[in-house]
């Protein structure tokens, strides 16, 4: 079968928990961990990104972490094509950068 942009699919993991108390913390991060396990790397905070070479392996990547959302957690996954996904556009806003040193305050030769 030959590569198609259309069957490649790729999971969007996105993420609310509370973390209002220890345990929660802990369920969180254990879950957050999963998501690592399982090889999806992170865009924000609560996003998580991973490539699937098909939907049924996506779906069964799915069912895999669906037994270990926490009690009280609220997960989201967007199921997206490569075609889909290679339309997404990123941007990054303009970040302040420390200025540099007119002079050096020492010249170190060796």
């Amino acid at each position: 079968m030959a590569v198609n942009g259309w069957r490649i699919m790729w999971v969007l993991a996105v993420f609310d928990f509370p973390t209002t108390t220890t345990e929660a913390r802990k369920a969180y991060t254990c879950y957050r961990k999963e998501l690592l396990r399982e090889n999806f790397n992170q865009l924000q905070y609560s996003v998580y990104l991973r490539h699937c070479p098909t939907l049924s392996n996506a779906e069964s990547l799915i069912r895999r972490l669906r037994a270990v959302i926490p009690e009280d957690g609220h997960v989201v996954y967007f199921l997206l094509t490569d075609k889909q996904y290679g339309m997404a556009r990123e941007f990054f806003g303009y970040k302040k950068t420390k200025k540099k040193p007119d002079s050096p305050g020492q010249i170190e030769l060796f």
